[in-house]
């Protein structure tokens, strides 16, 4: 057998061969570094859309609401969504999603009147709260470990905001 054809044959083969693991590795490479799904994109954004909200909201009935409990409620869900809305702002950083900007809410709920205020702010809680809760469900089951973990970490506090709120409801 000719030595410098077993050799040219070898090397087209070696090339066929190398070039089909890079180009399976170049496929590849996003999903082993830890590329995010689409679903966990979104879960990110629509958390960060929430969770401003939410703060946002409860700002203004800590100071407007004119039951204390409500007040006392609100105060809660700040504290709660303030430290909520942080780890998820350093979540979407390590997995490079940028958080989508608040929408303000305080004209809206600034101008409420006094009396329809903590009726509204409660019924607000409760429907937002209910659709986050649904949200993180669905994100607790990532198979992103640190999506799962933030959701599963934060899913009893909205729980309980739930709770809380739909308890409040039963006042009016």
């Amino acid at each position: 057998m000719n030595t410098s054809l077993h050799s040219s044959f070898f090397s087209g083969r070696s090339l066929a061969l190398l070039s089909a693991v890079l180009v399976s590795l170049a496929v590849s490479a996003p999903a082993a570094m830890g590329e995010l799904k689409h679903s966990d994109k979104v879960f990110i954004e629509k958390a960060a859309k929430a969770g401003q909200a939410e703060l946002q909201i409860s700002q203004i009935a800590a100071e407007r609401a004119t039951n204390s409990q409500i007040r006392e409620y609100a105060h809660m869900l700040v504290n709660d969504h303030r430290q909520m809305n942080n780890d998820l702002a350093t979540l979407a950083s390590a997995k490079g999603v940028t958080l989508p900007a608040a929408d303000s809410k305080s004209e809206k709920w600034s101008g409420k009147k006094p009396t329809e205020f903590d009726k509204d702010y409660v019924d607000e809680m409760a429907d937002a709260h209910e659709d986050a809760i649904s949200l993180f469900e669905k994100a607790a089951k990532s198979e992103d470990a640190d999506v799962a973990a933030f959701a599963q970490k934060y899913l009893p506090k909205l729980q309980a905001h739930y709770t809380a709120a739909r308890d409040f409801k039963k006042m009016y």
